[in-house]
């Protein structure tokens, strides 16, 4: 693991700081992605990602001052999501009551709705693009461990191809795909749990 990896959990914990403007660039950074894609699996029009996404980030910033990490409490992606879903609604319905377009924004953003708030659709998209966001991010970290041609292996593994058409795509022997996809399951799953334990909360 690098250092990036192992220090996640004291990123969060820096990040509380008002002062610490680089503890807070390197959270943005590592989050700004993750709600990014959340705004486009929510379907929301895509010119409001920007601006809602700096709302969100605003939204987590002043709540992070409060928070406080327990084991006997919700896990901090957990608390994240409510975060994410309560600046979301916040934004969309001042946003409609602003531009007094109701009726078309309430067609194409159902999943802001009150009755979805607890447990929310919201939230389970949360849960599930988390999982999504994670694998994706550590597949790009373990690029610095393994040749192009194991990542290749692996990925085309992971969406469905067995080992003999991943050895004729790639023109490589049977045994060397079963060897890399081994490989990299294998680091992907240790960096996994790593992860969970650093960043997962």
């Amino acid at each position: 693991m690098t250092d990036q990896f192992n220090t996640r959990k004291t990123l969060l914990m820096r990040a509380k700081d008002p002062d610490d403007e680089l503890a807070w660039s390197e959270f943005f950074e590592y989050y700004s992605g993750f709600i990014s894609m959340l705004l486009f699996k929510m379907k929301i029009e895509s010119q409001l990602h920007e601006d809602l996404k700096q709302e969100i980030l605003l939204k987590i910033w002043g709540a992070l001052q409060s928070y406080e990490e327990d084991p006997g409490k919700a896990k901090f992606r957990t608390w994240l999501a409510g975060v994410i879903r309560n600046a979301a609604l916040h934004y969309l319905r001042s946003y409609r009551k602003r531009e007094k377009r109701e009726d078309s924004l309430a067609a194409s953003h159902d999943l802001f709705t009150d009755e979805n708030y607890a447990p929310s659709k919201i939230d389970e998209l949360i849960n599930e693009e988390w999982a999504h966001y994670m694998v994706s991010h550590i597949i790009n970290h373990l690029k610095q461990f393994f040749s192009g041609k194991a990542i290749e292996v692996f990925t085309l593994s992971s969406k469905g191809m067995n080992s003999t058409e991943i050895s004729n795509k790639l023109d490589i022997p049977t045994n060397t795909v079963y060897v890399l996809r081994n490989r990299v399951k294998a680091r992907l799953m240790t960096e996994m749990q790593s992860l969970r334990q650093s960043l997962e909360f």
